[in-house]
């Protein structure tokens, strides 16, 4: 018998409803609904199907238009569907978007076994927002721990509240918010006939666009064209040609990776953060959001370094025998808000970065981390902090017009925005 998901059922496979229909009735107050799991029992000549509830079984006849409209084969459900639901052996896709309440729920399915596959690659579509995952895919414990580390369990409206005021979550959310826009307006302002000629990138170094990592360049790609004026593919093929590319396990990395050099650098809302080409900020409606959003990052990323400096105990990813000043121990908290880092992770700097930038600065904060015991360095550094942070005041308060890019220097130059 054929049924609405395109799948075939006979007697003794377990089928599930996927609408309420009250005139299919069990008793005098209850009828098949969505989400319902039946054993069929019988399969008539038309069609229609006899089938026994899971849980309760009782019997109702499902018709032949309902079979064919509302049902499917009950072997797999989502999580949410499954609550409730055993099962001798449970085989479970994890996609790492998950909460730990999720995965409890899956995991406690079967009787005898339970069994887990993780998705660890992407959709393959080049036209998603640039994303690190796309870079180097996350390892199946690194998945694992992902979800564990999600919890999604009911908030009361005054957690709720505090959580909305906290500077260093909502720098995670406006670090990631600012950047994704910065892409999406390249793509908008270059216009489709740009973005349809990148797409092309295959005719000139075939298999590009099929490797992990093409989404990240192509991103960079359409934001250097931006920056420039020149077109994205000429900036694509003056990368190429500055090393084979016959070994590389990534082209699209690899050739990310040398993009760098070529970008000017335009002052950022964080120094590791790309700042806004000058095209983007004459834009009239892309120019005004961006600096909304550039600002909003200075803003929170003052709070959270403002906190860091009012705490007297060390903070917890301090390695023994470290004793590090004032400034770094803020910069600190701005680079692990800003990457959305766990407050209970003890690496001062978090795992890998996979942006140029970003590993550029995050190797710097490390190595003044690992020379933070001299207190003469420490307190030159907070001297510099503090010179710094009065010229940061004095450029977010002034009315500055747009700013030239940079030379981009090999990497930053101390830690700080």
């Amino acid at each position: 018998m054929a049924l609405a998901d395109g799948n075939q059922a006979n007697v003794g496979d377990v089928i599930i409803t996927r609408s309420n229909d009250r005139r299919l009735r069990l008793t005098a107050t209850d009828w098949v609904k969505n989400g319902d799991r039946w054993m069929i029992t019988h399969v008539a000549k038309h069609g229609d199907l006899t089938v026994r509830h899971i849980r309760s079984h009782l019997t109702v006849r499902l018709p032949s238009d309902y079979v064919r409209a509302s049902t499917g084969l009950g072997y797999a459900t989502t999580i949410h569907v499954a609550q409730g639901v055993s099962a001798d052996t449970m085989h479970g896709l994890l996609t790492g978007q998950e909460s730990r309440q999720e995965l409890y729920t899956m995991l406690t399915r079967g009787r005898h076994a339970n069994h887990l596959y993780l998705q660890v690659v992407g959709d393959g579509d080049p036209r998603n927002l640039i994303r690190p995952d796309t870079v180097a895919p996350r390892t199946p414990t690194e998945t694992l721990q992902q979800i564990l580390a999600r919890d999604e369990a009911p908030l009361s409206a005054s957690t709720s509240l505090r959580e909305l005021n906290d500077p260093a979550a909502r720098l995670f959310q406006a670090v990631q918010r600012y950047t994704d826009a910065l892409h999406v307006a390249a793509e908008q302002v270059l216009g489709p006939h740009t973005i349809a000629q990148l797409d092309q990138a295959d005719q000139y170094i075939p298999g590009l666009t099929d490797e992990p990592a093409w989404p990240t360049l192509r991103a960079h790609l359409l934001t250097l064209a931006a920056e420039t004026g020149k077109h994205s593919l000429h900036h694509l093929l003056t990368v190429a040609t500055g090393g084979d590319l016959g070994t590389a396990v990534d082209m699209a990395a690899v050739l990310d990776w040398r993009l760098t050099a070529l970008a000017p650098t335009y002052p950022g809302p964080l120094r590791w953060l790309p700042g806004t080409p000058q095209t983007l900020h004459a834009d009239r409606v892309w120019g005004p959001y961006l600096a909304k959003r550039s600002q909003l990052v200075i803003d929170l990323a003052d709070q959270v370094q403002n906190h860091a400096f009012q705490g007297d105990a060390e903070p917890i990813w301090t390695p023994s025998g470290i004793h590090p000043s004032s400034a770094l121990i803020g910069d600190i908290a701005v680079w692990r808000a800003a990457y959305g880092i766990n407050p209970q992770d003890p690496r001062p700097t978090g795992g890998t970065q996979l942006e140029t930038l970003s590993a550029l600065w995050k190797q710097r904060l490390d190595r003044h981390i690992a020379h933070s015991t001299d207190s003469s360095d420490n307190a030159r550094a907070d001297e510099l902090q503090a010179a710094h942070t009065e010229r940061r005041r004095w450029h977010d308060h002034s009315q500055r017009p747009h700013q030239q890019p940079e030379r981009r220097p090999g990497g930053p130059s101390a830690p700080g925005r």
